[in-house]
């Protein structure tokens, strides 16, 4: 895969993005960035990266092997491959946090954003952006942030996490046509944070209630058992889950 090194970006998926457009006939290809200093999460949220310490990529996979109702599986597939990575680094305890915040223990350690970009109802290309937290130690404001070097008590080469990361994602987004939906939800599920517990949710007025996570829908939709056992399915806008 060819790799686009810059010292410095506002967004590696806008920078990915401009690329890509300037050169359509292009392979796979992963923008990287020492700093990024505009870099976007889920729901519009920054992300704060101290620049040099951490992982800020997005890789573009022209033409995935889905249609355009089975975008969830492209956050299945790379959620999976950051995991699968971790747990070759020893990193424990991991999961995933719906719909895609990389999780360890309680400890948010990265995040993915993944941005189709659509031509004639079809994915031309997927953008998927991942943020990883590996080297950095402090995170004012953030107690519920965490890194691979706190975790595991030593400082990692971040050449040789990403080419981990980017072999295990490669492999996985070439496999997406092979592997069944079904198979895909069941595995992203069996890791999924919080599933099966009770647990607090903030709903967009503000309004808190108390459900048990129990899957994901093949659209990527959570699955929360409230009151009466009744099951409910939520959109990533409707929901925020609270740790």
């Amino acid at each position: 895969m060819r790799i686009i090194k810059v010292s410095a970006t506002e967004s590696t998926n806008t920078l990915a993005r401009e690329y890509y457009q300037s050169n359509k006939g292009v392979g796979p290809f992963c923008v990287v960035a020492e700093t990024q200093t505009s870099g976007r999460g889920q729901r519009g949220a920054g992300w704060v990266s101290n620049g040099g310490e951490n992982l800020t990529m997005s890789v573009v996979f022209p033409k995935p092997a889905l249609n355009s109702e089975e975008q969830f599986l492209l956050s299945t597939s790379t959620g999976m491959a950051v995991l699968e990575s971790l747990k070759e680094l020893k990193i424990n305890l991991l999961s995933l946090k719906w719909p895609n915040d990389i999780m360890a223990a309680n400890y948010k350690i990265g995040g993915i954003l993944i941005e189709n970009i659509l031509s004639t109802g079809n994915i031309a290309a997927s953008i998927i952006g991942i943020g990883l937290n590996v080297n950095q130690v402090g995170f004012p404001g953030l107690p519920k942030a965490s890194s691979l070097r706190t975790l595991a008590g030593k400082h990692f080469d971040l050449e040789a996490v990403r080419s981990l990361l980017l072999l295990n994602l490669h492999n996985n987004l070439q496999n997406l046509g092979k592997i069944s939906s079904e198979s895909a939800i069941v595995k992203y599920e069996s890791v999924l944070f919080r599933r099966n517990k009770v647990s607090t949710f903030e709903l967009p007025n503000g309004n808190l209630f108390s459900g048990i996570i129990k899957g994901i829908t093949p659209t990527g939709h959570l699955k929360v058992e409230v009151e009466d056992e009744q099951l409910r399915f939520y959109d990533l806008k409707e929901l925020k889950l609270l740790f």
